[in-house]
């Protein structure tokens, strides 16, 4: 899917043809998300770790105190 990138007054937004996908955001950011969109829609079993995951070691820390 096609995923645009604008630019707004001092920010950034990613937009695709079913909405808003990000507002107000950095060029970085605008552009980490176009490749976030991109590889869920490559791979729908694409799951992205980050530290509150349930196989994240966070959770794991959190629910052993």
């Amino acid at each position: 899917m096609p995923y645009k990138i604008r630019k707004n007054k001092g920010s950034y937004s990613v937009t695709s043809p079913h909405g808003t996908r990000a507002k107000h955001t950095t060029k970085e950011k605008a552009e980490a998300q176009v490749r976030l969109l991109q590889a869920v829609e490559h791979n729908p079993g694409f799951k992205p770790k980050h530290h509150s995951c349930e196989d994240g070691d966070f959770l794991t820390k959190r629910r052993s105190l």
